[in-house]
Parts: structure tokens; sequence; C-alpha cells
């Protein structure tokens, strides 16, 4: 199978739709996949290893109609079986209208859908963190049964040498490498896309002003006098961290120079793009006329996120058309001083940036331990929020609202329960109380944490009690001055109100307190989440109890429910099941919990555990054979 993907302009938008090509990569590993990009965007796709072919359009070689007519007629003639068109403008509806390929995949807009056997439905709010730029993109591939995309996040690839490279250059700069280095997204695409020189030298300023940190900016040759503006503008004090001269000859070694930063503030564009898909945590500034729901990607709150003007004056906004926006775009750019972000900012940097100037009163609060305090407790008390995501918990909610009064936020995530969960939950007048469509746990619980308050989490499940002990020992571990960034809480597994001793419950334990600057969980796990961290590692004393289920039927059901976003997982790594994932692993399953793990010291109740859990890993690769078959019926592949 040949498959042609069509994107023709801007860097952001070629990086963003190379990932259907990871994705029609893994799912069709025997299909040649041709990307059709502008020659400018070339540098965003070279050493990608899903990429057949690249079809280069030169928009200055190639201009005009029938030059355009002449182009789409020579990339026909590679006989494609699909065209995927993400673009979706004249350019490639010219190259789809040429084209004879039997299957033709895009959006659907009116007046156009002739051109296409398949149109694909934009949907207008985002499902997920990943944002409508993606999530329009992925949606793109369900006429060719991807319904579970393979990847979510654009990456970069960088050559060993383009690394060394950059390294060297910080180096030619000296860099203080005792620092973290924070780039300036200096300048948009085009003045409408650029937030005013002169706040941004404000932003500039606070933050060389506030933190020990290195400063890049990111602007072209040609835009050096706006770059000179904006540092002409600066304290002698910033200035002194500014790498002014530090910059790349061409795009390549701006991906190289960003991959060796920390983080990217600054104008929305191509720049942010990229170094987010080299790993880059990043803050934006959206110009007013640019649909932040499209292009806020990967928005948790605490990796990356961003302002608008319409975030502060809604109101404005109220009936105005994109292009309405982009004609007066001046005077919104007016209102939207620095001022009315600064602490936005100072939440991110400071989750980020470990070492603040602490001689001025905006910057990071941290303790101040000298031969006058060591050993004395910390008087003030440290805010607490308490998270949850929950579905059908009415047994267990009141029991769980109670066990965290210690908290000073409770935020509960709920995937529309229809039991009586919400109407006893906010009788708690703590309580938050959000609903959100259920997709996995860890996008649910990266949910709950990007809307916390507070940097101390707590993240129990409702089946999960706290006892005295264990609450006294979390507000005495955050309130004095902790060792640790998270802390593990070991468990005690009741089944059938039983307390299990052994069948591998022995050593059971979970991440429940948490610093939020410091974690997220996992995005490639869909259910048992990882949370993943910076820093170190502590354990509480106390344990809390984890009570589960009455009877075998609804264990099993959970069970299931887990075996089943397992095996999409599985999918997603393109494993193929075998008589050793079907037979093997649920026999071994039973004998690990029963015989290695010592179940059969638990009785009756060690034995049902051991069945339930070895019944349940035999359903995942029986429920990832059925991902398998259904995708084979969905298949353009004869």
């Amino acid at each position: 199978m040949k498959i042609l993907i069509i994107q023709h302009k801007m860097i952001g938008d070629v990086l963003i739709t190379s990932l259907l090509c990871e994705n029609l990569k893994k799912a069709y590993p025997n299909a040649t996949i041709d990307y059709l990009v502008n020659s400018n965007t070339l540098p965003v796709l070279e050493n990608n290893p899903y990429i057949d072919n690249k079809i280069i359009f030169d928009e200055k070689e190639d201009k005009g109609l029938l030059k355009l007519i002449q182009f789409s007629k020579q990339v026909n003639q590679n006989k494609y079986d699909v065209v995927i068109d993400a673009y979706s403008k004249l350019q490639s509806w010219v190259d789809v209208w040429i084209n004879n390929a039997p299957k033709k995949i895009s959006y659907k807009k009116s007046g156009r859908t002739f051109l296409y056997t398949d149109n694909v439905i934009k949907h207008d709010k985002p499902n997920s963190v990943l944002g409508l730029a993606i999530e329009h993109r992925l949606e793109l591939l369900k006429p060719l049964g991807i319904s579970t995309p393979f990847a979510t996040e654009p990456k970069l690839y960088l050559t060993e040498i383009e690394i060394q490279s950059a390294k060297d250059l910080f180096k030619k700069y000296k860099v203080d490498s005792s620092r973290k280095t924070v780039m300036i997204s200096l300048l948009g695409s085009d003045l409408s896309k650029t937030y005013p020189l002169n706040q941004m030298a404000k932003l500039v300023d606070f933050i060389g002003d506030n933190y020990n940190v290195n400063i890049l900016f990111n602007y072209f040759p040609k835009q050096l006098s706006q770059a000179e503006e904006v540092y002409n503008q600066l304290s002698d004090k910033t200035k002194s961290k500014v790498y002014f001269e530090l910059l790349g000859d061409d795009l390549r070694q701006f991906i190289a120079i960003a991959n060796e930063c920390d983080l990217i503030v600054g104008n929305d564009g191509g720049a942010i793009n990229m170094s987010k898909a080299v790993g880059k945590k990043s803050f934006i500034i959206f110009s007013p006329w640019i649909d932040k729901n499209v292009w806020a990607t990967f928005e948790d709150g605490i990796n990356h996120t961003s302002v608008h003007l319409k975030d502060y004056f809604p109101n404005k906004f109220a009936g105005l058309t994109n292009q309405q926006l982009k004609k007066d775009v001046n005077s919104f750019y007016m209102l939207f001083d620095f001022e009315l972000f600064k602490s936005n900012l100072k939440n991110f940097l400071d989750q980020h940036i470990k070492e603040s100037l602490k001689n001025n009163s905006f910057a990071v609060d941290e303790p101040n331990i000298n031969s006058t305090n060591i050993g004395l407790k910390n008087t003030m008390s440290t805010k607490i929020s308490a998270l949850l995501i929950a579905y059908n918990e009415e047994k267990n909610i009141q029991r769980y609202l109670n066990d965290v009064d210690f908290a000073d936020e409770i935020i509960i995530v709920d995937s529309y329960s229809t039991d009586k969960t919400e109407q006893i939950a906010l009788q708690n007048p703590k309580v938050k109380f959000i609903k959100r469509k259920f997709d996995n746990f860890t996008n649910q619980r990266n949910y709950a944490l990007s809307i916390a308050e507070n940097d101390w989490i707590t993240f129990f499940d409702a089946d999960e009690g706290i006892p005295d002990e264990l609450k006294k020992e979390i507000k005495e571990t955050v309130n004095n001055n902790p060792q640790f960034d998270v802390y593990y809480v070991y468990r005690k597994f009741f089944f059938k109100n039983k307390y299990i001793k052994y069948t591998g419950m022995q050593n059971d334990k979970a991440i429940r307190v948490f610093k939020k600057s410091k974690s997220r969980y996992r995005l490639d796990r869909m259910v048992h989440e990882i949370v993943e961290y910076e820093g170190k590692a502590g354990f509480l004393k106390n344990k809390l109890d984890h009570y589960t289920f009455d009877n075998e039927e609804e264990y099993l059901a959970k069970l299931n429910s887990y075996s089943k976003l397992r095996a999409k997982e599985l999918r997603l790594k393109n494993l193929k099941p075998s008589f050793f994932h079907r037979k093997i692993k649920p026999a071994y399953r039973f004998f690990n919990y029963y015989i290695i793990r010592l179940g059969f010291l638990d009785g009756q109740e060690g034995y049902t555990i051991a069945k339930l859990h070895a019944i349940s890993v035999a359903n995942r690769y029986k429920y990832l054979d059925e991902i398998y078959q259904e995708e084979n019926l969905k298949s353009p592949i004869n």
C-alpha cells in the first residue's frame, strides 16, 4: 500500500502532521509513506524514520496554477492507494483532484466534500491535553482503521553530531552550565503573532531579575533590529544573563540549541512546537486572533501552559471572527499587559527553576537554613490539595471525604457517575466537583493535577482508607521542610473485608503524596498509572487501608477493565500475542501469586485472588486479539 500525506505550509503544521507518518508506519509496517511538504519545512523532517519519501513543493519554482497542476500530475504518477490531505486548502485541493488514489481523506468542508471519499468532521473543544491541532489530525487515521493512535507526540530527530555541535556552541559562548537555560521565543512568524516588544522586554526583565538562569533569544539575523530593541530595554542585571549572539545558522542548529535548553517562553509558533518536540517545557503567549484550543498542545498546567487575552477579557471577543480579530490585532495587543499574566509565569517558573534570587520579594521563598534555625520546625502551614478521580463511588465517597478533611482543597474529577456520588460530594463545601469524559486513567489524573491550586498533592483512590496515624504523618511531613519530593505509601489489602497478608500484597505500595511541581503521570500508561517525578522519593511509615471488593464478580469486572486498557497499550507497542502470552503467562500469574508469593497462606481468599488475576491476564490477550481482528475488518488492505 502506498500512502501520500499532504501538508504544504508552516513548520508547526508540518511537524504535527508528521505524527500521521509514525502512526501509519506502526499500523502498516510494509506500507510506503510519502509526505508532501513545502521546501522550507524540510528541516523538521530530517532523520524521521517513519517517512519513506519526501515530496517537495517549491513555492518559488512552482508558482502559479499551471505549474501546480503539472506538479500534481507528476506526483500522481506514484500511483497512491490512499491520499490524506491534512492541509485542505487550494494547493492541496488541486493535488487531490488530480490524484487517482481510490481512497482520499480530509476534513469536511462545505463545497469540497466531492473531492474526498472520507470527510472527517472536526470537533470544537479538545477532549484531552493534546489540543485540537493533534486531535484533529489523529481523526484522519480513523478511516484507515486506526482508532487508537500509536503515537501522540510529534518528535524531532537529531544526530549525535548535531547534539555535540550545540554543546560546543554553549561552551564557546561560556554558557553557565550550573544554571538552567530559558529560550525566549522573541518574535512570532509575523507581526500579527508577535507580542509587543516593550511588553516582551518586561517579561524578559522579570525572568532575569528574579531567577538565576541563562537566557537565549530566538530570532533570525533579519530580525536583529527587533531583537536589539528588546535587549536595549533590559536592566543591566538581566543583560548579564542574556547570550545575545548565541544563534543557530539554520533551522537544524536552532533545534539542536533548543535541545540544550530547559524551558521555552514566549510567542506561539514554530519555535515553541519544535522545542516541545525535543521534550522542553513551555509557557506560550498566544496572539489575540489565534485559537488557543487548537494550538495549546499538551497543556497540563504543569509542563506546558499558556495565556491568551481572551482568558482575561472574554466579553471583548464575543461575536468576532478570527479575521476580524486579526484586522484589529494591534488594538487587542494593547490590552495584553504583562502584569495580567505575571503571576501565571511566576507559577510556571517556580515549578521548573529551583533557584530564585532571594533578594527579590517576588521570588520563591525557600527555607533559610542557617545555624540559628537548624532543627526548628516550620510554623507556617503548607496547603494541600486532595485529588480524586471517580465513577459511581457512592459507597466510598463519604469515607474518602472524611479521610481528606485535613486538605485545604478537594478536587473530584468525575466520569459522569450515574449514582449519588455527585450529590454526596457536593455536601462538602471544600469540594470542587468537575465532570470530564473518561478516556483513560492517566489523562483523568493529569487533568485533576492541572487544576490543583496547591503544590503538595494527595492522590488516593476512593477505595483507600486513610487511618488517623497516616493523616497526622502526612500533615507533619509536608509542614516540616520535607526531604523528599514524592512519598510512597504502603497499602494493607482487604478482599471480602479480610486483610490479605500475602498473595503478592506484602509489599504493595504506591505514590500517594507528592509535589505537583515535580510530578506528573506518564502519558504512555492508560492504566496502572505511574508517577514520573524529578527529585527524591521517600516512604511514609504508616499504611493506608485498601478496600477492594466484596465478591468475585465485581473484582473480576474491575480487573477486566484494566485488561482492556492494557490491551490497548500493547497494541500501541505492536505486540502480537502468542501461545506464551495466551497460556503460559496466565498460568505463571496464578503460580506466582498462589505459590511464590504465599497466597495459600491467605486461605480461600488467596486462591480466589490468584485465580482472578490469572483470568484477567488471559483476558488481556483475548482483548488484544479482538483489537487486531477489528482492525483487519476495517483495513483497506485486502
